[in-house]
Order: structure tokens, then sequence, then C-alpha cells
């Protein structure tokens, strides 16, 4: 029996982000046992997501030749559906405005992803709210990320058919022959993501500046994985404080060096403002590591405060603080949290759950 194929338009997946790192883990999960998946690149072109260093001749020839070329796919692979991956942020949306168009003149039927943005950002005025209210009842089916989102979306209208598909992480790479052993301390912290102001980073280290004055966090170090627009201003503020030899900035991790990162760090910090559902702190509770993170997004679907990390408000130095010095009160309690965090992605945070709602979404919609 011949695979449904599902034509699944989003970023590069050789680039660094959270959209590549979706599109990696739906080849790598079992959706590709049941349905022929084939790849659309949309979006910028680059290292990152959204890439920086794409040449602006380069992107505006992209821009224009992107509906033709999907077109093009659409009439040669004849897909059951189109699966759309984008951001409520403006050039994501009204870059797929134009896709979704293309896909719905040539009768397919369309899932359409949501990965971050923000809808109060982007309809703040009466006429974008009904632009994007019209647009989003467009999709046969719309999927975000977590259950705070859903509950958004429906306030806002959105009458299809609404899913709530959390991102899932590949838990194989963390499962060695060895467990990991939790060593117990919050001395090594950790950040892995985008260097941008939102990710709450000074509060971070405003918090790690007040704590290493403290005896028992004499030892402090806190590593920020990642590239970004803030980098030159989080080295300045590490100067500032003459904290060079406590936190170090130590650019885009990705592979094995990402994953010895993650599994070596004792408490990973994400005190953002806003999120989604990032993949640090999938990929921190896979590798045993508790988190420290914000109560936004989808971050309180995946982490019981108190058993998998703290919870805390968003970019708040003295909760970030507490919440350390709270963690290393106890060690075996550091050890108990970082069991239940790969036992807890193994459980519910892996690959099969991602294929297995998407699959049924697949089918509910008329492929396989």
């Amino acid at each position: 029996m011949s695979k449904s194929t599902i034509l699944v338009c989003g970023p590069s997946p050789d680039a660094v982000g959270g959209g590549p790192t979706h599109m990696r883990n739906l080849w790598a999960s079992p959706l590709v046992r049941e349905f022929r998946l084939e790849r659309f690149t949309t979006g910028s072109r680059g290292r990152e997501s959204p890439a920086r260093d794409e040449p602006l001749v380069a992107t505006i020839v992209r821009l224009v030749a992107s509906p033709f070329v999907l077109a093009w796919r659409i009439l040669r692979l004849g897909p059951a559906l189109v699966h759309l991956n984008t951001s409520l942020d403006t050039r994501g949306f009204w870059r797929e405005v134009t896709h979704l168009a293309v896909a719905k003149t040539l009768g397919r039927r369309v899932v359409y992803q949501i990965h971050g943005g923000s809808l109060q950002r982007l309809t703040r005025t009466r006429g974008m709210r009904a632009v994007v209210r019209a647009v989003l009842r467009i999709p046969d089916a719309v999927v975000v990320l977590a259950r705070v989102e859903q509950r958004e979306f429906e306030r806002f209208g959105v009458v299809r058919r609404l899913a709530v598909i959390p991102n899932a992480v590949d838990v194989r790479q963390f499962s060695g022959a060895v467990e990991r052993v939790h060593s117990g301390q919050a001395r090594r912290l950790g950040y892995l993501g985008r260097l941008v102001e939102g990710k709450g980073l000074f509060a971070a280290i405003e918090a790690v500046d007040a704590l290493r004055r403290e005896p028992a966090f004499a030892a402090l170090e806190f590593r920020l994985a990642g590239s970004g627009e803030a980098c030159r201003a989080l080295e300045a503020e590490v100067s500032r404080r003459g904290l060079e030899g406590v936190v170090r900035l130590v650019g885009p991790l990705s592979g094995d060096a990402r994953d010895d990162f993650l599994r070596e760090t004792d408490v990973m910090l994400l005190p953002s403002r806003s999120e989604g559902l990032p993949y640090s702190v999938l990929e921190s509770l896979a590798a045993g590591t508790p988190v420290v993170a914000s109560r936004v997004g989808g971050i309180p679907d995946v982490v019981v405060d108190g058993e998998h990390g703290r919870l805390i408000p968003p970019d708040d130095a003295g909760a970030i603080a507490d919440a350390l010095r709270d963690l290393a009160a106890s060690s075996e309690r550091l050890r108990t949290m970082s069991r239940a965090c790969a036992r807890h992605a193994d459980a519910d945070l892996g690959l099969d759950r991602l294929a297995e709602r998407f699959g049924a979404l697949y089918r509910e919609l008329g492929a396989g």
C-alpha cells in the first residue's frame, strides 16, 4: 500500500533554532513509516532561524519566487495535505498567507502550525485583528504548542479545528549505556538558546552576581550557549560586574557538543518573558537536567514545579536566586529531580508521541 504524501513547509533543518529542530524531529519520528514526508523550505536562508546573514537581493528573489515554486511542488507531488510551519510575527504571518493561498487554491487540505510569536502583538490594531481572524479560519486545522495558546486562540475566534501538539525531543540521543548521575549541586548553571534581550539573561546574570557572594555558591559558574544580537551587551554586563571568571559565553553548540553541555549542566536557566515550548527545556529534561524556567507559554505543560525544577515569574533576578537556593539546599532532592526529568521525557516527550498525534491529525484530515 502506497504512503500518502505530506508536503511539510518550514525552515531549513540544517539551521540552528527551534523551527529547524522541529523539522528534523518530524523526519526522525515514526511518522515516516506511515507517510511520505516531502520538504519545502520556507523562510530566510542562513545558519540560524531566523537567519541574519542572507543577502538582501537573495531575500527579495526568494520571497517573489516562493509561492510559484510551492505551486509547482504541489502539482508535481500531489500531496494529500500541506503542513505549514510558521510563527506569529509580522514577517512569518504574511509569508504564510501566500503559501496558504496557494495550497488552498490548488485544492489541498492544510495544517497550519504556529511556533511562537505573539497573537496579541500581531493583532494590536482592529484591521489586523480582522485579517488574522479571517486567515486563521482558512486552514483545515491550526496547531499550537500549549494549552495556554489554545485558550487564547479560542477566545480570539479560531472556529475550525484547533489542536494542541507540543514539541518533542529525540530522547534516544540522551539514553546512553550508563545512566546520568547528577552531581547533586546547583553549581554549573547553563543557558541554551538565542542571546536576545527577552530571554531574561540580564536578570540571570544579576542573580549569579548576587549568589556568588554567598559561601554556598563560591564555585558558581554560568555558561551561555548560543548567539544573537544581545551578545555584546551581555559581554559588557559580565565585564561591568567583574564576572569574567564566573560567566562565559561559549557560542552556538550542536551535535555531541550540545548534548555534552546539557549533561554537564547542573541546572538550566530560562527566565524568558515569553516562550512557546522551547526545545532547550525539553532537551534539558531528557538529559536529566532540572530547570529554573519562567511560568510562560507551554513550559508549565511539561515542567512540574518542585518535581522537574522550579517555575518562576519571568525576568526576575530575585526569583532566580531564590529558586537556585532552594535547589541547592538538598543534594538528594536534586538527584531525585534529575531522575524524574529523564523518566518524564522518556515517557511523555519523545518522538513517538509526536508521531502519534500528527498521524492522528493527518488521518482525520484525509491522509493515510
